[in-house]
Parts: structure tokens; sequence; C-alpha cells
């Protein structure tokens, strides 16, 4: 008997925590991914993130060299393409690029980062594809 208790107590505790997690809707997030690219480098990309929002990219650089950033999206299992013009950002700057990821039903994102300057030194920031 109690083993059915504690099963069923189980079950509804599954069930609560899946229905908690269910939207009708996709929001965007402030979560803010980090990237450091060392300057010896031609170009180098950021990790791929989900792309959930037809929001412009948000990318915050916080030292080093300034740097060209593109936008590229792809689908899951998909190739990637330039979705935006290329933008110089110096250290210290913020900046939001618009990008039609979303409008080409891809579902990834990633920043192509090229440098400026050839520098034995790293850019470092974050990015943040779905800022709201």
């Amino acid at each position: 008997m109690k083993i059915k208790i504690i099963t069923a107590l189980f079950s509804v505790c599954i069930a609560l925590s899946g229905i908690a997690g269910f939207t009708l809707f996709v929001q965007a997030d402030n979560t803010e991914y980090s990237y450091s690219f060392y300057n010896t480098q031609a170009s180098d990309h950021t990790t791929p993130r989900s792309k959930d929002t037809s929001n412009k990219v948000y990318v915050h650089a916080k030292s080093g060299p300034a740097l060209k950033y593109t936008v590229e999206g792809a689908t899951a299992t998909g190739y990637w393409h330039t979705r935006s013009s290329q933008i110089t950002i110096n250290s210290g700057h913020t900046a939001r690029i618009t990008n039609s990821v979303k409008k080409n039903g891809e579902t990834r994102a990633r920043l192509e980062l090229v440098r400026t300057t050839t520098a034995y030194t790293y850019s470092k920031g974050s990015w943040n594809p779905d800022p709201s």
C-alpha cells in the first residue's frame, strides 16, 4: 500500500512539473553567453545558441581589440548563412544587431567574429541571441 501511495505522489509531482513548465509562447530572456577570441586568428565563431524570437542580437564587447561581428543562422541540421550586416564594436561598447534568422525559418544563431588588428591578446565579451 505504501508503495502505491508513493508512486501516486511521484506521478502527481511529475505531472505538475510538466504543467508548470508549459507555455503558449516563447519569451525572450536576459541570459548572456560569454565568448573569447584570440586576435592572432583571422576569424572564429561563438557557440551556436537557440534563436526563438525575431529580436535583435545583443553584443557586449568587454575587453581587447575591436572585432567585426556578423550574425549567422541555421536550422538544426542545416548550413550556416549570413543573416546580418557586419558591424565593428569597440571594447567597452554594446550593440544590437538587426538580423533575419527567424524570418528565414532558422532556429539557431551564432556570431562570426573577425579581427580588426593582429594582436597577441584576447577580445572578450558576451552576447544574447534573444534579449528581452
